[in-house]
């Protein structure tokens, strides 16, 4: 596994930088190993049956980052936050653009060189589905 380590400074789109990074880095099979720091402002996917309309949801407060878990590559992110608020309480949902870094955001990265992932779609729940893959000893970095 190769490890990349960030720290993403204040005013950051949490999502937008985790796109910029996999492209950057060309991504074929990374996971968020590791993320603490802090939102100001936060835009969650919230979570819904198949079929039903999407549901977001806009916090602006400040908001410790929790768990930040999830899969990247080219054909595109799936990660879910969660957020702790003053009060202890916590929420969480899918990450959406509008995730913006408060003081820091402390993130690591694993690359699985000897995978990729793809996002095909799946019928059955509409959405581009992870599929796991080998990847040849020529395509591995």
């Amino acid at each position: 596994m190769h490890v990349h380590a960030f720290r993403l400074t204040p005013g950051t789109d949490l999502k937008h930088e985790l796109e910029r990074l996999t492209e950057q880095y060309a991504l074929r099979a990374g996971c968020i190993l590791s993320c603490v720091g802090s939102l100001s402002h936060a835009r969650l996917r919230m979570p819904g049956a198949f079929g039903e309309e999407e549901v977001f949801r806009a916090f602006v407060e400040p908001m410790e980052i929790v768990s930040l878990a999830g899969t990247l590559c080219s054909d595109g992110l799936h990660i879910h936050i969660s957020l702790a608020r003053r009060n202890g309480a916590c929420i969480g949902g899918h990450l959406s653009p509008g995730c913006i870094v408060n003081t820091t955001a402390e993130l690591v990265i694993g690359e699985l060189p000897q995978i990729q992932f793809r996002r095909p779609l799946d019928s059955a729940t509409g959405y581009g589905e992870l599929s796991v893959q080998p990847r040849s000893t020529d395509d591995a970095p």
